[in-house]
């Protein structure tokens, strides 16, 4: 079976960080799992994650950036170097940018460089680490730009683990329902599925057409998620498969899936086509 990995941190040793992966790491994580994935980073290279996807079957991945300047001061990688990774593997790596909204004028300017210049293909933000609404209307300009560049923005949804001091609000689905509202022709992945307001991201996925979730993280608790809701109300197409790796291995996600208590068609369509659907990809 065809996998489609729409969410994949690039933290590898050939890649950018600002100030410095140390730091970066150090700002972002906790402290052991800070200092066991700088570790990581240090010796993995772009060609290890690629032997990664390799054996796990994973045909394609999305490799993000993050920039978390204004609450954090870092930005892991940076988006030139997610588009240097992509230009290694073309055929198998997607890149996403990631702006911090709260720099203003300056994410917009860095959102339409990222795309039109690197050719970077999608956004990603975290708004519990970044700290904003992505309901404020005083982020408008950004969305604007977002659908006139026509790409797709993966928002970080429900709570978030990793980061001390993140704020859960920021992650509520309610938001993201008043923004689908107001940007009807943005599409819109809310990543994690939303946990803990799982039956809030069915909600918005079935009233919203231009939403989708995807299943990074929470394998554990795939049981309580209602899978089949969005069959009987034929937005199986809404989810998107997703791994949050190196936070999660591919093996462990895709297990994941493969374990849910949905048929083969439904898992077909998670593991790769509403992603490729999505990204416009013919495969």
């Amino acid at each position: 079976m065809l996998i489609l990995d729409d969410h994949v941190h690039p933290w590898v040793k050939e890649a950018r960080y600002t100030p410095d992966l140390t730091t970066a790491m150090s700002r972002f994580l906790r402290p052991e799992p800070a200092k066991r994935h700088a570790d990581a980073a240090q010796s993995r290279s772009i060609d290890d994650l690629l032997r990664d996807m390799d054996k796990s079957g994973v045909e394609w991945a999305v490799i993000v950036g993050m920039d978390l300047s204004g609450s954090l001061g870092v930005i892991m990688p940076t988006n030139d170097s997610v588009a240097e990774l992509v230009a290694r593997y073309p055929d198998r790596l997607i890149g996403f940018s990631s702006v911090d909204p709260t720099n203003g004028d300056a994410a917009v300017a860095e959102l339409e460089r990222a795309i039109r210049q690197l050719g970077l293909k999608g956004l990603k933000l975290v708004p519990p680490v970044q700290k904003f609404s992505p309901a404020d209307e005083k982020f408008n300009p950004l969305w604007e730009k977002v659908v006139e560049l026509d790409i797709p923005v993966w928002i970080h949804t429900g709570h978030q683990l990793s980061t001390e001091g993140s704020q859960a609000e920021y992650g509520h689905p309610s938001l993201i329902d008043t923004l689908a509202g107001r940007f009807p022709q943005m599409k819109i992945i809310m990543g994690h599925l939303s946990f803990p307001w799982f039956w809030e991201a069915w909600s918005v996925c079935c009233r919203r057409e231009n939403v989708y979730v995807d299943t990074a993280g929470y394998g554990c608790l795939f049981n309580h998620f209602p899978w089949d809701a969005f069959t009987k109300f034929d937005i199986e197409h809404k989810i998107l498969f997703g791994t949050d790796y190196p936070l999660l291995t591919f093996d462990e996600a895709i297990r994941d899936v493969q374990n849910l208590p949905i048929d083969e068609q439904f898992k077909a369509r998670i593991l790769h086509q509403n992603a490729a659907a999505l990204l416009g990809m013919e495969i």
